[in-house]
């Protein structure tokens, strides 16, 4: 049983003008609605273009994201003054956040607030963030009556905490007046721009993935594909599940528990997930793409990269090594490598990892490296970059064999737990269970790790995951009865 307090799911969104796709946490049963298909008239400047509309089943609860082009002039706090003021809201003040400060770098730097309306109902209490992002004035919105306001701030506070776009680009504009910390005085009306901000346009642009893919489907992530074939056969992994599809991007999503997190991969190419790594690669072989998490061992991300820095040097004593930093990616390039007959360029990067669990005291980073010829390195490492932005973390998983069923954290489990990652098998079942449930479902996975050690042919280790099932049962037994004490011992006791 999942918490009633677990963190929503991650969402994603494609985007429907200016490569404006974006992902963020909100409730899996809150549906989502058609949008409009007319563009507005932006040369009025109040008009915006709905990107999402989701609600509550049960509930006046909406929850919308709407951008437009950028104003000409003026400064964030005082085109939200405008909006708001246009759309009949009053606010008692403005204050600033970090949108999607829980997942990493990359942050967005907006105006937000509260602020209300009066409606036939009462008051409509609207929670608000406004942020600039190359040109693109985007705007979040969670609207609800006044009596139901006040329970929906944890949800606000993951929403906009796990807010990212697909392709930022960086603010151009300041929050506030030069010299002003808050401006009051609605404004008039921002005066329209001439003409969209660069590569800008109401329009549908090209897809974030759309030059790197290689076909125009998913056989490429077909568990049945005869590479993928290829590749579990040799023991390197299994195909990420797929989550969805992009067909206007020539993009797909998808689920590796390596590294617990969701990335978007172009069709065409190929993936897979052996628990310890997420290896992507195109069939020619040019180009591969490794991914894994990596522990942080207490140094910030300047000093990994460093140490990271030191370590390639040691290695590579001949390749050249350089740092390179673009919007808010660190990493080091590799020239000069080669690999066989060919010239290979290698890229890496470094970036936070996964939240640390509750008490945890070494978080984790995320390490992607691309190796590809030198015909391809430019274009590989704007491949890099794009799956880098694309990574949202969580428990999104793939079933680890053919037989295996059950939710997802369920699933995370038994392949964190066949690449003897326990630990953090464990956390999978105790993040997603109730505490008096959590002992029997960790039991049965000790059974199972049990039952696989032994027909791997290794009974030492099988008699050691037979006393943690034990363990946990025990456990289990002063939260429960004795009649399922019972049934779990039957099951557990299997003859070494």
């Amino acid at each position: 049983m999942t918490p009633a307090s677990a963190a929503p799911p991650v969402r994603r969104f494609p985007a429907r003008t200016a490569s404006l796709g974006f992902s963020l946490r909100l409730p899996a049963e809150w549906p989502s609605h058609a949008l409009p298909d007319e563009a507005p008239d932006f040369s009025d400047p109040a008009q915006l273009l709905p990107l999402a509309t989701v609600s509550a089943p049960h509930a006046a609860i909406v929850f919308s994201v709407a951008a437009r082009p950028a104003y000409a002039e003026g400064s964030l706090s005082g085109w939200a003054l405008y909006l708001l003021a246009q759309q009949g809201l009053r606010t008692p003040g403005l204050g600033e956040a970090v949108l999607g400060a829980a997942q990493g770098p990359g942050g967005l730097a907006a105006v937000t607030g509260e602020a209300e309306r009066p409606c036939e109902l009462g008051v409509t209490r609207v929670r608000f963030a406004l942020f600039e992002d190359g040109g693109r004035l985007v705007l979040l919105r969670l609207s609800a009556s006044a009596a139901m306001a006040d329970v929906l701030g944890d949800l606000w506070q993951a929403a906009i905490g796990s807010f990212r776009l697909d392709e930022p680009a960086g603010p151009t504009v300041p929050l506030w007046p030069p010299g002003q910390r808050a401006p009051m005085a609605v404004p008039a009306p921002p005066a329209a721009p001439t003409a969209m901000a660069p590569d800008i346009d109401v329009s549908l642009l090209a897809p974030a993935f759309g030059d790197a893919a290689l076909s125009d489907n998913t056989e490429s992530f077909d568990p049945g594909h005869a590479t993928n074939r290829q590749v579990r056969e040799a023991g390197a992994g299994e195909v990420p599940r797929l989550m969805s599809v992009d067909h206007a991007a020539r993009s797909a999503t998808l689920a590796c528990a390596a590294i617990q997190a969701q990335i978007d991969l172009p069709l065409g190419w190929h993936a897979a997930d052996d628990g310890r790594r997420v290896l992507v690669f195109e069939p020619e072989g040019d180009v591969h793409i490794h991914i894994a998490l990596m522990p942080a061992a207490g140094r910030s991300l300047v000093e990994a990269l460093h140490a990271l820095q030191a370590q390639l040097r040691r290695e590579h004593p001949d390749a050249t090594i350089t740092p390179h930093s673009e919007g808010g990616l660190h990493g080091l390039a590799l020239r000069g490598l080669r690999d066989a007959d060919d010239v290979v360029e290698r890229h890496e990067w470094l970036v936070p990892g996964p939240p640390a669990p509750q008490g945890a005291e070494i978080g984790q980073l995320l390490h992607l490296r691309v190796v590809a010829i030198q015909a391809c390195a430019e274009a590989a490492v704007r491949l890099g970059e794009r799956i880098l932005r694309s990574v949202v973390f969580g428990q999104q998983v793939l079933p680890a064999a053919t037989g295996d069923t059950g939710p997802d954290w369920w699933l995370a489990a038994l392949l964190l737990e066949r690449a003897d990652r326990l630990r953090e098998a464990e956390g999978c079942i105790v993040g997603a269970v109730d505490s008096a449930g959590a002992p029997l479902q960790l039991a049965e996975l000790y059974r199972q790790r049990m039952l696989r050690l032994l027909r791997a042919g290794d009974p030492e280790a099988a008699e050691q995951a037979r006393a943690q099932s034990m363990r946990w049962l025990q456990r289990h037994a002063t939260l429960s009865t004795g009649a399922v004490l019972v049934r779990a011992t039957d099951a557990v006791e299997i003859p070494l």
